[in-house]
């Protein structure tokens, strides 16, 4: 027997007046009930522009529904209480423009363009260098006090002394070397930074962006017991034709040195990634080639932020430092950003 269930429009609201948010819940509880639901690209773009315009991360979303099973009230406080019991009104403007398909009012257009009429952050030889490499380093994207104090944090959350090495392994990290740590004031304060909101807008070429709300991570160094759990090289996106742009990003927190477990990435494969793809022999899965030999550790201060192009094959690195490389990562992009709903 199947069982019949009706979505939420996403025209409907509650107390936060927030278009698609019931839609989302809803979804979420036929999801627990074990009911499929067709995602369409509209949908998936919308249930993204959702979550990262009202700071949610989607794993922990969807922990809380899936856990809780939470009346629509009860996830509408939720939320009011990740965004520390108030959300920004323009935001929630800005939101159902969006999924009313209305123009944006005029205070948040004006707030686009300041945004737009900031000096620029990127060189000309820094967007050359993008173009050539697919990844550029923004430098000094926050104070060194600021990423000094987002690192304090992290270690706060973590419950781990810097200056005593044995209480870095005493525990998990989260997944890996991901943290689920996402709401901190210091984050948020990152995430607001000019420099790193126009850097993207300055390579999506729009200030009309959308931030993500994401991890930190935390990669102590090797030892004898302890083995990097980072990801090998890999892609965050489809690989099916055909292959759109798009960007991440993570912000270190302290000095991080080559060999102290730093991102890495292989230089200028955005270029060359369609034809390499069309290249492989039948059958073969791309994401199981190792492309080890060809990638490249890229070392940054405290405060300095790494944008790259998703095409590029990507990951940490084993950490044969003495310190642990300590990032949030970050990322932005437009309205009308598109991802392959095919996953190859």
């Amino acid at each position: 027997m199947s069982i019949q269930y009706t979505l939420a429009n996403s025209e409907e609201t509650g107390a936060l007046g927030v278009r698609h948010l019931k839609r989302f819940w809803s979804q979420g509880l036929a999801q627990r009930n074990g009911i499929f639901i067709e995602q369409t690209e509209k949908n998936w773009r919308f249930d993204n522009l959702l979550l990262n315009g009202l700071g949610l991360p989607i794993e922990e979303t969807m922990h809380y529904l899936m856990q809780v099973n939470p009346s629509f009230a009860e996830f509408e406080n939720w939320v009011l209480a990740k965004n520390n019991g108030q959300i920004d009104p323009l935001q929630i403007e800005r939101l159902n423009s969006i999924f009313s398909n209305h123009p944006y009012p005029e205070d948040l257009r004006r707030s686009l363009r300041a945004i737009e009429e900031e000096p620029v952050v990127l060189s000309a030889e820094d967007l050359a260098f993008w173009e050539e490499h697919g990844y550029v380093i923004l430098r000094a994207a926050i104070s060194k006090e600021q990423a000094q104090a987002t690192e304090n944090a992290v270690w706060e959350a973590l419950g781990m002394d810097p200056s005593k090495p044995a209480t870095w392994y005493e525990k998990p990290i989260g997944k890996g070397i991901m943290m689920d740590f996402y709401h901190h004031p210091i984050l948020l304060a990152n995430r607001q930074s000019k420099r790193i909101q126009k850097a993207f807008a300055q390579l999506w070429q729009t200030a009309d962006l959308w931030k993500t709300t994401d991890r930190t991570s935390f990669n102590p160094p090797e030892t004898a017991t302890y083995q990097h759990q980072g990801t090998p090289l890999h892609w965050d996106m489809s690989l099916v034709p055909p292959l759109r742009f798009g960007t991440q990003g993570l912000l270190y927190l302290c000095d991080t040195p080559a060999e102290q477990g730093a991102f890495r990435c292989v230089p200028g494969f955005h270029r060359q990634l369609e034809t390499w793809l069309a290249s492989l022999p039948a059958g073969t899965d791309p994401r199981q080639v190792n492309l080890n030999a060809l990638a490249v550790p890229i070392a940054a201060e405290a405060g300095d932020f790494i944008i790259w192009h998703h095409a590029l094959p990507h990951g940490s690195s084993p950490n044969r430092g003495t310190y642990p490389r300590i990032v949030q990562y970050l990322n932005m992009y437009p309205v009308e950003f598109r991802e392959n709903m095919a996953w190859l």
